[in-house]
């Protein structure tokens, strides 16, 4: 209902205005406390006594905690001053008389007296109603259980800088105005925060259980949006067993990376970690193979080229990719340590001197069972402890036991009758030398002898090492001849080995190698990751969700993804299911899905479906896009590249003027992309992927940056490279189509 017609425009306009002035007034509270609590420590450093300390040092730990609350309460609520909340619901307790009204949003407020809610977060167990509930009979999910009730009321408010301007009152949020408004809006570059118009699919993603949880969502269905409200939503929930610092996204790239930072300050998870799979790996691998990584999208750039998609070479390219991503290539992995470890340790006894501390068999079980679980460095290290233990017990003892067999000769020398006196003193003199000589050299072997021993384990060269494997069909056959095609097998070999060579790397080699790492070497720092989520998940192969698993110790990931979109399927996976079965065999994963698209409009997103559906995969989900109509995509074919351009920059001109705020030409390579921006006569942004920011109304973009991203309009433009049949172009069209929000174009030269 309109503002000036709802009979409770004045009571809920009251109503913020008394809110934002307790919100001022809490504000000033904690200003005024903070100058208390800061002096309160510096009083407690002053009293430290440092014999008996531990009361000082609880009031230090308790006034830090305060005022770290404190900051963090002052900031949440001067964000939330120009709208504290967006929503309201009138609740009934099952068996209770009265319903209660609960206004919902970004932050939490409690009054100070009685401490009842001035304001619930939309991350607390209640607001869920808010989400998913209809008018009547209601239940929600606690830690303790099930509650069930009556909803009587769902309000919605648009407050803007404090001021409240609509009301309406729903009943589901599917089709309400709020995200009507929010999907027919135009969009700039930012990420958008959706916490007011979260819909019940999505509220169902964001609140599932603590286990592994996969998401396959369709393009549009906010998959990013919904990732870093599920953080948020953790980090409330668990806020007893987590910090932020727990949790790390992992992105496809910087550009992402910087298109998600500006809204986590909002959701409360600016401390989360944030980086791309690729430097993370890179950081795994470290100084322990010094390599420089091949330009992902060269690969790419290769199967694009029409003439190579369906040629051997290709098949070559993609085989190989899909060997160093597959469970196979972790098993060969494990084979070659395990081969390796029996030859690792020296066949031959630790001695001091010419006595036997431990025997080399002794050492090869040390080395070989009782520390199997650890990598072969940290068994190096084991084995050293056990030695040096080894070699402290035994040291006195041998000490004494050479010395005694020095003063028994001596003795005899002293009383033989075989000597005169002057003989007899001769000779117990040289055995006194050669006695105080032993000692002193079995004293300084003990100083070195652990070392020296050591040094006959081989030094592990990381590198060196995944190059024998990569480079030697044999090793990679194994046990498993039927499995790899030999020209794959032949051509994987060669161009690995002449990569290494000059040492590079591709990025299908990070996992594997950080793998190996992680059997040869180890890791010396504890991640303290507990919870991983991972965007574009489509796009990972399964040895790296299996190398994430296995190094970050946990098992708790949110993986999102979408099929469709896998434009890079020769290192990515292939099905869900491959990633249960093969990453979280032992666990129950959580599948859900997304199939609701809120990008674009009806048309644009079924011109896209009859794209995808001429992909033969039974995985691939269509999207249902949400009720909003538009124009159909224009399909305009040109005769000249001349014509294509006048066309282009007359049609950008329309669509700025209509109040466009971003405009993509998406071309299908980055070779076209330079084509088109050298013919336009204005000069607009190429983005490539690797910019961390990116600025303009319009932008050049290669197909396969466009992922993730959305603009008002698309133009899709084919100058010389049309997209065909083949899987790789027409999941490039499809990523291109649905990056459309209101306006799609689709531009060719006639044949």
């Amino acid at each position: 209902m309109n503002s000036n017609n709802h009979p409770e425009f004045e009571q809920e306009r009251n109503r913020l205005t008394s809110t934002i002035a307790y919100m001022k007034k809490m504000i000033d509270l904690i200003v005024e406390n903070r100058q208390g609590q800061r002096e309160e420590i510096r009083q407690a450093f002053i009293d430290l006594d440092f014999l008996d300390s531990s009361q000082s040092y609880i009031s230090i730990l308790v006034t830090t905690k305060l005022l770290e609350y404190g900051k963090e309460h002052f900031y949440q609520l001067n964000r939330g001053l120009e709208k504290p909340y967006f929503a309201r619901i009138d609740f009934k307790q099952a068996e209770t008389p009265d319903f209660k009204r609960y206004y919902i949003g970004k932050v939490s407020l409690l009054t100070k007296e009685d401490q009842e809610p001035l304001i619930l977060d939309w991350r607390s167990p209640i607001a869920s109603i808010y989400y998913e509930g209809r008018l009547g009979a209601v239940d929600y999910q606690t830690p303790t259980g099930t509650i069930s009730g009556e909803l009587a009321l769902k309000r919605q408010f648009t407050i803007e800088e404090g001021q409240l301007f609509e009301i309406r009152d729903i009943d589901i949020t599917t089709n309400d105005a709020f995200l009507q408004a929010s999907l027919e809006a135009n969009v700039d570059h930012r990420l958008k925060d959706i916490a007011t118009s979260i819909q019940a699919e999505q509220n169902r993603v964001i609140r599932a259980d603590m286990t592994p949880l996969i998401v396959q969502g369709v393009a549009g269905s906010g998959k990013t949006t919904i990732a870093l409200h599920r953080m948020a939503y953790l980090i409330y929930t668990y806020q007893d067993r987590f910090i932020p610092e727990n949790f790390i996204i992992l992105g496809p790239n910087r550009l992402f990376i910087n298109y998600i930072s500006e809204a986590l300050p909002e959701l409360g998870a600016e401390r989360v970690t944030q980086t791309t799979l690729i430097d993370f790996l890179l950081e795994l691998i470290g100084k322990s193979a010094k390599v420089k990584l091949v330009p992902p999208e060269q690969k790419l750039f290769r199967l694009l080229d029409e003439n190579n998609q369906s040629s051997i070479n290709s098949a070559n390219i993609i085989g190989a990719s899909e060997f160093k991503g597959s469970i196979h290539f972790k098993d060969t992995l494990d084979h070659y340590v395990d081969r390796l470890q029996e030859t690792f340790v020296p066949n031959v006894d630790f001695m001091l001197g010419e006595h036997v501390i431990l025997e080399a068999e002794d050492v090869q079980r040390i080395f070989l069972e009782e520390y199997s679980f650890l990598p072969l460095q940290k068994r190096i290290e084991m084995v050293k402890k056990v030695l040096t233990n080894k070699l402290k017990a035994a040291k006195e003892p041998i000490l004494k036991l050479v010395e005694e067999e020095f003063s028994r000769q001596i003795e005899e020398v002293r009383f033989s009758s075989e000597f005169d006196d002057d003989l007899r003193r001769e000779k117990a003199i040289a055995l006194v030398d050669l006695r105080n000589i032993a000692l002193t050299k079995l004293t300084n072997s003990a100083k070195t002898v652990v070392k020296k021993y050591l040094a006959l384990f081989p030094k592990i060269d990381l590198l060196r090492h995944y190059q024998r494997i990569i480079t030697d069909p044999t090793i990679i056959l194994g046990p498993r001849e039927k499995d790899l095609d030999r020209a794959v097998l032949e051509y994987m070999c060669s161009s690995s080995g002449e990569l290494i060579s000059q040492n590079k790397l591709e990025l299908e080699d990070l996992a594997p190698l950080a793998y190996l790492k992680h059997l040869l070497i180890g890791y010396e720092e504890k991640f303290g990751v507990s919870h991983v989520f991972i965007d574009e998940a489509q796009d990972l192969s399964i040895f790296q969700f299996y190398t994430l698993r296995t190094i970050l110790k946990t098992d708790m990931f949110t993986i999102f993804g979408d099929l469709a979109q896998g434009i890079h399927s020769c290192r990515g996976i292939k099905s869900w299911d491959q990633v249960k079965q093969d990453v979280f065999p032992d666990l129950d994963c959580n599948y859900l899905t997304l199939e609701q698209s809120y990008r674009t409009t009806i048309e644009i997103m079924d011109y896209a479906n009859e794209v995808i559906k001429k992909v033969k995969s039974t995985d691939i989900l269509l999207a249902k896009p949400v009720i909003r109509h538009g124009t159909p995509p224009y399909i305009i074919d040109f005769k000249s590249v001349k014509d294509m351009v006048l066309g282009i920059e007359s049609l950008l001109e329309i669509q700025l003027a209509s109040g466009y705020k971003s405009i993509a030409l998406i071309g299908k390579t980055l070779k076209e992309c330079q084509l088109l921006k050298k013919n336009l006569t204005k000069s607009y942004e190429i983005l490539q992927g690797d910019e961390t920011i990116y600025e303009g109304q319009i932008l050049i973009v290669p197909s396969y940056v466009a992922k993730g991203l959305e603009f008002d309009a698309v133009f899709i433009f084919n100058i010389h490279e049309d997209y065909s049949d083949e899987e790789l172009d027409l999941k490039l069209l499809y990523v291109a189509i649905t990056r459309a929000r209101h306006c799609l174009y689709r531009m060719s030269l006639s044949k």
